[in-house]
């Protein structure tokens, strides 16, 4: 899958993490982000049934190489490449977003979303 380069959402967003010792704090702080952020944009985005993000389902990949990911795929075609892919490095320190979702008109709203539920926050 093609990065695609986005300027209204920063395509990496810092998370402040204190810097672990051990590869099992690495998996686990990105376990955690992982979780912490799927669990908000599931309630938040796809159960809400938010019109912006009604053509999409959820899709969490918790064991993806590279670190945990949620996609957002389209419904009619889960199969497709993701509309949206979050991705958390193993170390949990680092997120990037990229997919067309990133650089539509919801790409504010979705830096927005993702800088707060990094920073801890779980409304909506």
């Amino acid at each position: 899958m093609k990065r695609v380069a986005w300027t209204s959402l920063m395509l990496a967003i810092a998370v402040a993490t204190a810097a672990p010792t051990r590869a099992a704090d690495n998996s686990d702080a990105a376990h955690n982000l992982a979780s912490r952020l799927g669990s908000a944009v599931e309630k938040c985005w796809i159960k809400s049934n938010d019109v912006a993000f009604a053509d999409y389902i959820y899709s969490p990949e918790p064991n993806a190489t590279n670190g945990p990911r949620i996609l957002l795929v389209p419904r009619k075609n889960p199969a497709a490449a993701p509309a949206l892919a979050i991705e958390i490095n193993p170390a949990g320190e680092h997120v990037s977003v990229y997919g067309q979702l990133a650089t539509s008109p919801q790409a504010g709203r979705i830096g927005t979303d993702l800088r707060r539920w990094i920073a801890g926050e779980t409304a909506c």
